[in-house]
């Protein structure tokens, strides 16, 4: 028979099908792939890592998985239901007046390893049952019957998945151009006519309009990126680097790098090797230690509310004169810091990370990048993702309906903590999809009030941090706890009312993000078996 797919020699036997539960008795470990299997998952939840690459579990996805691909089931990650399909790539040649088969080597065609689109579950968990009850039965295993309905199945996979929203052709051409020819000196009139004789100004603005960016920010972007693979080459020279990239001028390749990438050149090319301080009010020395990296000196300069003057400027000079003494080579610092900039240059050069968009994740891979930890970095996170889905489902079963809500009481004002646009409230509230009560604001990341003007909260768990003690935040609290509203809080009568450390600074860090975590699971594992 001729395969119903796009070539006339290839065809797909099966082998069989069947409906399996991973993990096993729930037990982790690791498979390797010996053969070419597709798993579609019809219930439960899970994580997964194929290849490291994460991968959350969900009914309805398809897996394409083949010979050589490593399956990682990390503990604790959840079970789910699959049906399973193997079967074998085969290619039919003609020879003498004969037809004859052999087992291809690897997939032909243009289906991708991985997760693979689905656009129509209903029909796909159908295929997958009649595959299931072919797949039973011996007899059907290499029928016609079972390796019709297998090709069907691929070729619905090779049609349907349709093709990526285009970027415009113009721009097309200018992207392949520069990345092509960033060596080269260009200019917004070559690019415009390399796209389509185009004027300038038409050109940049369909370019941001397409890209988000400028046609220069991308330009510079691609010669950064070429730039810092030269850097970390053996026996690289700054100046040969500069001319290798586009840029005539070494000064202004350094200066150009320095603005994107946060040091100068030359610092990067050691960037392996390099004694590392930090100045940060948020926990940021977290960030070398969970890339296995332990600072040479941390200080915190922050003046916190309640600190006399005399006490002030004695734990300011024996902090400067730690970090003097350590000889950093680098200072990571947040934006509390800002002042001793100019401080700071006297000792080592400051990187200031980016606190205009409140991404703590961004910041630890910029670090990461700082000190050549890349791998690490990725691999935290991953265990970072793969501990939240874990924690997020034991916690949503452990609480049901129940709701949270978390508060800060300062020496001014009582915080409650918004749902979104802070690295808390996206762990609590995002990632581990913890329910909060109607009180907690949609919009803002923290509304501050009075004690006094705090509504009755709903919520049957309630989380408060006093920050700044020295500065009177335990006489907000006695206020608080002295109202109405507070003797009438669901958790204030159930008395789940816990005091937790400055989970608003942890929830920064990756570590501090796991602490976060911990604390909740033994809070409300506590609760849970109470009731």
């Amino acid at each position: 028979m001729t395969s119903q797919l796009n070539e006339a020699q290839r065809m797909y036997l099966l082998s069989w099908a069947s409906k399996r539960k991973l993990p096993r008795s729930g037990r982790s470990g690791q498979i390797r792939i010996s053969a070419y299997l597709l798993g579609f998952v019809i219930e439960g939840e899970g994580v997964i890592l194929l290849d490291g690459v994460l991968h959350k579990i969900k009914p309805f996805q398809l897996y394409l998985l083949v010979p050589g691909m490593v399956l990682d089931i990390p503990e604790g990650s959840g079970s789910f239901d699959y049906y399973v399909v193997r079967f074998e790539p085969m290619r039919l040649s003609r020879s003498s007046g004969r037809c004859e088969g052999e087992l291809l080597p690897m997939l032909l065609g243009p289906l991708s390893p991985g997760l693979l689109p689905v656009h129509r579950p209903q029909s796909m968990l159908q295929a997958f049952e009649r595959l299931h009850e072919s797949g039973r039965r011996e007899a059907a295993r290499h029928s016609f019957s079972g390796r019709l309905q297998l090709e069907q199945l691929l070729h619905e996979l090779m049609r349907s998945d349709p093709p990526a929203a285009a970027v415009d052709e113009r721009v097309q051409r200018s992207l392949a151009y520069m990345n092509l020819h960033y060596k080269q000196k260009l200019s917004i009139e070559q690019l415009a006519e390399t796209a389509g004789e185009m004027s300038g100004p038409a050109f940049s603005r369909l370019f941001r309009h397409e890209t988000g960016t400028t046609p220069i920010e991308y330009l510079n972007r691609v010669r950064m990126e070429h730039g810092k693979r030269m850097l970390n080459g053996k026996d690289a020279r700054v100046k040969e680097v500069a001319a290798e990239v586009g840029f005539r001028s070494e000064f202004y390749f350094s200066r150009m790098f320095q603005r994107r990438v946060g040091v100068s050149p030359s610092l990067y090319m050691k960037r392996g090797t390099l004694k590392v301080a930090v100045a940060s009010s948020l926990s940021l020395h977290d960030h070398l230690t969970s890339i296995e990296i332990e600072p040479v000196c941390t200080v915190d300069l922050f003046r916190y509310p309640g600190q006399s003057d005399d006490e002030y400027a004695g734990r300011l000079a024996d902090q400067l004169k730690r970090l003097r003494e350590a000889k950093p080579d680098l200072i990571v610092a947040d934006e509390y810091h800002a002042e001793f900039e100019e401080e700071f240059k006297r000792t080592a050069a400051p990187v200031f990370l980016d606190f205009s968009v409140w991404d703590w994740k961004r910041n630890f891979e910029q670090i990461a990048e700082l000190v050549g930890r890349e791998r690490e970095a990725s691999e935290m996170l991953t265990r970072l993702y793969i501990q939240a889905e874990i924690t997020g489902r034991e916690l949503r079963r452990a609480l049901g309906s129940e709701r949270l809500t978390m508060l800060q009481v300062n020496h001014r004002t009582v915080g409650i903590q918004g749902r979104a646009n802070h690295p808390l409230n996206e762990l609590v509230y995002g990632e581990l999809a913890l329910k909060p009560c109607t009180q907690t604001p949609r919009e803002v990341w923290r509304l501050e009030m009075p004690p006094e003007a705090l509504p009755v909260l709903e919520a049957e768990h309630l989380f408060i941090h006093q920050h700044h003690v020295l500065a009177g935040s335990a006489d907000r609290y006695r206020e608080l706890t002295g109202t109405s509203a507070w003797s009438a809080a669901e958790a204030v009568k159930q008395g789940n009312v816990y005091d937790i450390p400055n989970w608003f600074a942890m929830s920064w860090t990756p570590l501090g993000r796991q602490r976060i975590m911990n604390e909740l699971r033994r809070t409300l594992g506590r609760a849970d078996d109470a009731r």
